[in-house]
């Protein structure tokens, strides 16, 4: 239900006209509302950026890890309902198209998208300056301010959301399943245990009227940090008076608050076999909880320390060489110390995904279904070996100076600048954020401080494993892995060692660049798991994601 204030007609038809006139009352009627108390304002970021075209992004404090149990999904819909939903006057609606239409001269990225997160939904455009007070009447405010949330568009919505989850999920993509099936894993019991698009049955349950009870509780000036690409007064205040109708226009009644929890902690090993029936290789993922995040004393020294161990899509990364580069198993092979959305598809960490409860994990890809035994007591060895012996001195250097190539990387371009000021205000990293410190604190790093980090914060004894492999390969793994037989790598033949006959009988010779490898090869086969069968869940990935619990209803 909307509130009539808002559908006052001679409300409605001030914010019809738009450029300078429209924003020019826009901005009088707000600050009259803000001097008498009527509204809070929004909390601004800056980054002062000479660009004419002015990238704006609006972060809301709320994301997944607030939906209401039975509701999974409640926070992503909420995200897509203000950009398709429809907005602005209920007699004349601005539908998703006619969103389109008016968006469309002023380029790609002035269609306002979304990105909904464990604990942020953050709705990013970009607009060219001198059109931004239009862009404001005819978009910004309305859109905020007035949302309709059209039935017919959740429908929708939930419709394809669903079948996201039930076939490109379940079936298809591989190395997104085996990435969100681990974050579900280890958080499972916790809000952040269920995807942020959901689940089937929670999104079954979502009504219209559940859309509205997010906006009004979540969608509010306290709540809500806006990060502009311009230190234009006057684009500030237009943004501040755009928004502060945020949640009145709207009558619904407010949801309990659900406060973020840390996944629970670990007791030895635990392995979940994912059976995809079309997979044709198998992934590899293994995490705990950590308590470091950007904010913790020990946050840069463990980031030297995981580039030196797995850079993301990157040849440098100690994993990569050993399991790719000296043996050719497979494409990518990564550790990570903060969640990274989307990474089959990115090559540097998206921005705005920030999570207060973090987990170390490694992440082995494509690899062959026959290798997957031998893969896994791999990562497992080169992990306890990296914990118990650190970086030597050298190794250090090293990594740091990739981590300072990373930068110039994640600082390259505007749009992540002002991302990341959006992510500092997050973590509460006042006056000293992730890029503004970054150098800095490379350079002050010491070879006793990264392995301390990695004494303190890495570990192989409480794991929590996922495999994702195929119907014909899940079982025979399960019990491979239990017995700790058949874990055998690469052999001489498939090395392509050179070979001769002796006595009828092919002999191969180990080159002799190649000793070190055969030799790590036996140390990793006889690696030991320790995971019995009691330990080992063997699952079809369509029993996934159903509600929020990770297997089954």
């Amino acid at each position: 239900m909307v509130a009539s204030k808002y559908h006052d007609p001679h409300f409605v038809l001030r914010f019809r006209g738009a450029g300078a006139r429209g924003a020019w009352q826009l901005t009088a009627v707000v600050l009259l509302t803000v001097a008498l108390g009527w509204a809070k304002p929004v909390k601004i970021v800056v980054l002062n950026s000479p660009s004419e075209l002015v990238q704006v992004k609006v972060m809301v404090r709320a994301g997944s890890a607030s939906d209401p149990a039975g509701r999974e999904g409640l926070a992503a819909l909420t995200g897509r309902m203000l950009l398709d939903g429809s907005f602005g006057d209920p007699s004349a609606p601005v539908t998703k198209d006619m969103l389109a239409d008016i968006v469309r001269p002023w380029g790609e990225q002035a269609s306002p998208s979304v990105v909904v997160e464990k604990e942020t939904s953050t709705f990013s455009f970009t607009v060219p300056k001198g059109v931004f007070s239009e862009y404001a009447v005819k978009v910004l405010q309305p859109l905020f301010t007035q949302p309709l949330f059209a039935g017919d568009e959740l429908e929708r919505i939930s419709k394809e959301t669903k079948v996201y989850i039930s076939a490109t999920l379940r079936l298809e993509n591989t190395e997104l399943l085996g990435l969100y099936a681990l974050d579900n894993y280890i958080h499972e019991g916790t809000p952040y245990g269920h995807l942020p698009a959901g689940t089937i049955s929670g999104l079954k349950a979502i009504t219209v009227e559940d859309v509205r009870r997010f906006y009004k509780t979540y969608y509010t000036a306290g709540n809500i940090t806006v990060g502009v690409s311009s230190g234009d007064a006057d684009i500030q205040r237009l943004i501040q008076s755009s928004l502060s109708g945020l949640g009145r226009s709207v009558r619904a009644k407010k949801l309990r608050r659900v406060p973020p929890k840390r996944a629970p902690a670990i007791k030895g090993r635990e392995l979940l076999v994912i059976t995809q029936p079309t997979t044709i290789a198998t992934g590899i993922h293994l995490g705990y909880p950590i308590n470091v995040d950007r904010r913790h004393r020990d946050y840069w020294a463990l980031y030297v320390a995981n580039v030196a161990l797995g850079t993301h899509r990157d040849s440098f990364g100690r994993l990569y060489n050993e399991i790719r580069q000296a043996r050719g198993y497979n494409y990518g092979d990564y550790s990570y110390i903060e969640w990274f959305q989307n990474r089959p598809f990115a090559l540097f960490p998206p921005t705005n995904t920030p999570r207060k409860n973090q987990y170390f994990s490694m992440w082995v890809r494509p690899a062959g279904h026959e290798y997957a035994h031998h893969l896994l007591k791999a990562i497992g060895w080169e992990l306890e070996n990296f914990v118990r012996d650190g970086l030597t001195g050298e190794e250090v250097e090293l990594a740091k100076n990739k981590a300072r190539v990373l930068y110039l990387n994640l600082a390259e371009t505007s749009e992540r600048l002002l991302a990341y000021k959006l992510d500092d205000n997050f973590y509460d990293q006042r006056g000293n954020g992730f890029l503004d410190g970054y150098l800095a604190a490379i350079d002050a790093l010491t070879p006793a401080q990264v392995n301390a980090a990695i004494r303190r914060h890495l570990q192989v004894e409480n794991l929590k494993i996922v495999i994702v492999t195929n119907e014909e390969w899940g079982a025979r793994l399960a019990t491979d892995i239990a017995a700790g037989q058949n874990a055998g790598g690469k052999d001489a033949a498939a090395y392509d060692f050179p070979s001769r006959e002796v006595d009828d009988e092919l002999v191969y010779d180990i080159p002799e660049d190649k000793r070190a490898v055969v030799e790590k090869d036996r140390l990793w086969e006889a690696y030991p798991l320790n995971l019995s069968a009691g330990r080992i869940r063997v699952v079809s990935s369509t029993q996934l994601f159903e509600s929020a619990r990770l297997i089954g209803r």
